[in-house]
């Protein structure tokens, strides 16, 4: 998930993490600028606010990058797989293709947990020319998750700076 040799070079793990989460970033904002550009150019429809949600959108896709590069740093192979069932999990109880009201209790209580569900609900305000205090909000709660994230993936390789192995010198190239 993270550059061995920017582990080595950069020295210091804010940096190592933020370069590792930065290509993600990159190309999840230049995916949702074409997602965008289907949804309101190919397909036609109206966006009440382009500006705000394309910005969910990068946001939201800044902030599941940070999430999938924190579990990668922290349980390796089996945090991708991690990362696969908190994706699934968070379809189920966004809202984006159901109501997330018709869901049995404890998927309801997960709905008000996943950061999906703030960008769904974020996103409608947006396009649809809802309260953007409510678009506000959910930004609010998604950059808090993008921050934690970011946190716990820099002291992750914090951890990985501090020990190094043989193994490390000559990495395995399956990974």
């Amino acid at each position: 998930p993270v550059s061995a040799r920017a582990m080595t070079a950069l020295r210091t793990p804010v940096k190592v993490a933020v370069a590792g989460w930065l290509t993600p970033t990159l190309l999840g904002a230049v995916q949702m600028l074409a997602l965008f550009g289907i949804v309101a150019g190919t397909l036609g429809f109206r966006v009440a606010h382009p500006w705000g949600a394309y910005g969910i959108m990068v946001l939201a896709s800044m902030t599941f990058a940070a999430i999938i590069l924190a579990l990668n740093v922290w349980f390796g192979s089996v945090g991708q797989f991690m990362g696969l069932i908190l994706m699934v999990l968070q379809l189920v109880v966004a809202g984006g293709t159901f109501p997330w009201q018709t869901l049995p209790e404890p998927l309801t209580s997960l709905h008000h947990l996943m950061p999906m569900s703030y960008a769904v609900d974020g996103l409608r305000q947006l396009m649809y020319g809802g309260d953007l205090s409510k678009a506000g909000s959910a930004a609010i709660v998604l950059a808090c998750v993008l921050l934690g994230a970011l946190v716990m993936t820099a002291i992750g390789v914090g951890r990985m700076m501090r020990s190094r192995t043989l193994r490390d010198l000559q990495p395995s190239l399956i990974g």
